[in-house]
């Protein structure tokens, strides 16, 4: 009888032990301030593909479980497509996280300093980040890459902040200053792509895997209607002038024409509110990883706004920064 019971808490022990492995990280979070809701969380996973998955908060608690064994972009955001958080994990990390549902810079994070240090530089510069000035916000990440080569943030802030990804040598210069040990191969691989296929002509827009607003993760599939794909940011000066010809020229062509508009910003703070301004009828999508995207990757936009007009054959027929300029063949 002993040796049965010292066998079954050996047994028991073992089993503890397998389930606090280096094998996948954990996250523990609170959402304050809402009712149970539907979540969803998404990250790019070791196949280079978004892996995502819906919860139900329960007590505005929820428990995820993921799997990356270098580090990765991760975000959270709540049944009307707003972003409530946003980290970089990997496996081993065990995040305990609470949220007011508001602000990205309010995330209260234990258990990743990377994240912490992540929100508390927004917090820092939040008029910069919540100014429409790219520039500006370049800068600062310029400053830090400059004076913490050595630091992980750097990278990170490369990444999912930065805005000249279209400025292939400055981009190429930044990542080379980056000091080896925080040049994580997940998270610089797509700079990197897009940099070697920055002169690449992509001809076809293919399926595009994004977030379709109040919906999910879901499939843009141009193919069989004419189409004009509409990239933005929060911090375009003059998206109203885009939302208005945008608008003009969808009632002008009617049924010949589809239009989806396709936020690249990795921050939704504000999303749905400017949905609502705009008051559009076609379909809204997000980016999570920005003009980064893995589902961007081949489209090289490097600013915004940009308008890509395809045909039913999903062949691109204009790529144009002024919506003046739009025309359908």
């Amino acid at each position: 009888m002993k040796k049965t019971h010292l066998f079954c808490l050996i047994c028991l022990a073992l089993l503890l032990l397998g389930s606090c492995t280096d094998s996948d990280f954990t996250i523990e979070g609170q959402i304050d301030g809402t009712p149970d809701q539907a979540i969803t969380i998404a990250y790019n996973g070791d196949n280079g593909n978004i892996i995502e998955r819906v919860m139900l908060t329960e007590g505005n608690r929820f428990s995820f479980k993921g799997d990356s064994d270098d580090y990765t972009l991760l975000w959270i955001w709540d049944a009307q497509g707003q972003l409530i958080a946003q980290m970089v994990v990997r496996d081993g990390d065990q995040l305990t996280i609470k949220s007011d549902g508001l602000r990205l810079p309010t995330l209260d994070i234990t258990g990743n300093d990377i994240t912490r240090q992540w929100m508390k530089f927004r917090k820092d510069n939040i008029n910069t980040f919540d100014s429409s000035d790219k520039d500006a916000i370049d800068h600062l990440i310029e400053q830090q890459i400059a004076q913490h080569p050595d630091q992980l943030l750097s990278t990170v802030l490369l990444v999912a902040e930065y805005n000249q990804l279209d400025n292939a040598e400055k981009v190429k210069s930044l990542l080379q200053s980056l000091h080896p040990d925080v040049r994580s191969d997940r998270l610089v691989s797509t700079v990197e792509y897009i940099i070697d296929h920055h002169k690449k002509n992509t001809t076809i827009i293919g399926p595009l895997t994004l977030y379709w607003h109040n919906h999910g993760i879901e499939n843009l599939n141009v193919l069989g209607q004419h189409y004009v794909l509409f990239f933005w940011s929060r911090r375009d000066a003059d998206r109203k002038s885009c939302i208005d010809s945008l608008v003009s020229w969808s009632r002008q062509h009617g049924d010949k024409l589809m239009v989806a508009d396709i936020l690249v910003d990795t921050d939704t703070t504000q999303w749905s509110h400017t949905l609502k301004s705009d008051a559009a009828s076609w379909t809204h999508w997000w980016a999570p990883g920005g003009i980064m995207d893995p589902a961007l990757q081949d489209i090289n936009i490097g600013h915004t706004p940009l308008f890509i007009v395809t045909d039913s054959t999903a062949h691109i027929t204009q790529i144009t920064g002024d919506p003046a300029q739009l025309k359908l063949k």
